[in-house]
């Protein structure tokens, strides 16, 4: 059966036909055709799988204008060289040395260069260029014309002058057409390939055969970014806690350690606070200017205040309190909006925040050392335990997370507390997920709430490795993720209960 194809498509078919294999530039050449005229008769022969396409890719390298200026005036540590050679030139007298052709602050970085590459020594802290050192530099200039030239291969040598802007890399794509098979085409004079705006004035376009869209045809995927997926999934967490009607509450990630220790009754003591938890900033901020605030705050640690525990039995010190830390977790945030919540919002509230918090702990297939939290607290009378449990249980629901065990554990600011485990199908085993309870009266006497508070805090990376079926939190965030992965994932749709 013979198919008819259009003149484009019929010239390129019969040419690689006759010349099995040809280049892109040598069809073009062959044919002498718009580019996209070409492009697109290509893509109707590869459709039919008559030819095949073979893509290379070609790497060069170029000068850049500081390569050019330095083969033409002389590297700089050339210059250097050249002009401490014969002089009695000390170390200590680098930062005034002032060298023709060498800018101030290149003076350090040709003595960096020549030291690290033997071209100088240091003998009784003078600085003395070595005998060879003109046939290093010559050899250099070889290596770079030759890189240029696409001679050098050395990746090493390559990377070097990448990294001192000599030269930049360009990469190019080599396309070659192969025939693969006949096909009985005959040429289809009558059909227009493209319309164009004298066919649409003079209206002959009414009694033309156009070509025919092939609609039946999948493209190529399109190579575009997306959001990712930790990204949406914490959209999908704010939208849920929005929709359940809470506020939402931000704060800093560096903090004084007042907020995410001192005020949640942790004690100054508590291996918490210790470097290999937390990372410490060298630096003091500072405290609310409150001082009858402090003086409650105080109290509650040395002897539990007005709340009838006897507190941590220490003498607390303000200044340990103003050091500055990375985050360890978003409750931070909880306690900075109990201070500044109104009097009404201290009967009956409910926020959450979503932030970044920082661990100063080993990397493994689930800990990382910054990671993301969703915090959310709910003030109100004569709630409690089984509030809180329904609240987890319908929350994570409303995320398709029902396969859960929820456990009793210690928080220095929470009693009760539990921990809540979810199933993971990856490792068939129950990892925690969220930390939660209800604050201690020590927690809240400071603030003035006299009503419960229930709190929970969730680790968004295990929320996401959940979602997307992942067993290692590195399949799902950082480096090592699979670009396909991140191309194509799909999240399971919430529950809208």
């Amino acid at each position: 059966m013979v198919i008819k194809i259009n003149e484009i498509d019929y010239s390129l078919y019969d040419l690689l036909k006759e010349k099995k294999t040809l280049s892109f530039e040598e069809i073009n050449s062959a044919l002498d055709i718009e580019v996209d005229s070409l492009r697109r008769a290509l893509e109707f022969l590869k459709s039919e799988e008559v030819i095949s396409e073979k893509v290379d890719e070609i790497i060069t390298y170029s000068l850049t204008e500081i390569g050019s200026l330095s083969l033409k005036n002389g590297f700089i540590e050339e210059i250097f060289c050249d002009f401490i050679k014969g002089k009695e030139v000390l170390v200590s007298s680098l930062k005034s040395l002032d060298i023709p052709n060498l800018e101030k602050e290149e003076v350090s970085l040709a003595f960096g260069v020549s030291k690290r590459t033997n071209l100088i020594s240091i003998e009784q802290g003078k600085i003395v260029p070595t005998k060879d050192y003109k046939e290093k530099i010559d050899s250099k200039k070889n290596d770079l014309n030759l890189i240029v030239s696409g001679k050098e291969t050395s990746q090493e040598k390559i990377n070097d002058f990448l990294q001192r802007k000599f030269i930049f890399k360009k990469i190019t794509l080599e396309k070659e057409y192969s025939f693969l098979k006949e096909k009985d085409y005959a040429v289809d004079k009558d059909t227009i390939i493209n319309l164009t705006s004298e066919i649409l004035k003079s209206r002959d376009y009414k009694d033309l055969k156009f070509k025919e869209y092939q609609v039946s045809k999948l493209p190529k995927p399109a190579e575009i970014g997306r959001i990712h997926p930790m990204r949406l999934i914490m959209g999908y967490i704010r939208d849920l806690y929005l929709e359940m009607g809470f506020k939402e509450m931000s704060g800093p990630y560096v903090d004084v350690s007042f907020w995410p220790m001192d005020s949640m009754f942790i004690s100054q003591d508590h291996p918490m606070r210790e470097l290999q938890d937390t990372f410490y900033l060298p630096l003091k901020g500072s405290l609310v200017k409150d001082k009858s605030f402090l003086e409650k705050i105080k109290d509650v640690h040395e002897n539990g205040g007005e709340t009838g525990s006897t507190g941590h039995q220490y003498v607390w010190n303000e200044d340990m309190a103003k050091d500055l830390i990375l985050r360890t977790h978003t409750t931070s945030v909880t306690f900075r909006t109990f201070y500044n919540l109104s009097k009404e919002e201290k009967k009956n509230s409910k926020y959450f925040c979503i932030g970044k918090v920082f661990r100063n702990e080993s990397l493994d297939a689930t800990h990382l050392a910054e990671f993301y939290q969703a915090e959310g607290f709910v003030i109100g009378k004569n709630i409690g335990l089984s509030d809180l449990i329904g609240f987890i249980k319908e929350f994570l629901a409303k995320l398709g997370i029902t396969k859960i065990k929820i456990k009793p554990t210690y928080n220095p600011y929470t009693e009760p507390s539990v921990e809540v485990f979810a199933y993971f199908e990856k490792s068939k085993s129950y990892k925690e997920i969220m930390n939660s309870g209800i604050f201690r009266q020590e927690t809240l006497e400071p603030y003035g709430i006299k009503n419960n508070v229930i709190a929970w805090g969730i680790g968004i990376e295990r929320i996401g490795m959940l979602l997307l079926e992942k067993g290692n939190i590195k399949e799902v965030f950082g480096d090592d993720c699979d670009i396909d992965f991140l191309r194509n994932y799909i999240i399971p749709k919430r529950k809208f209960e």
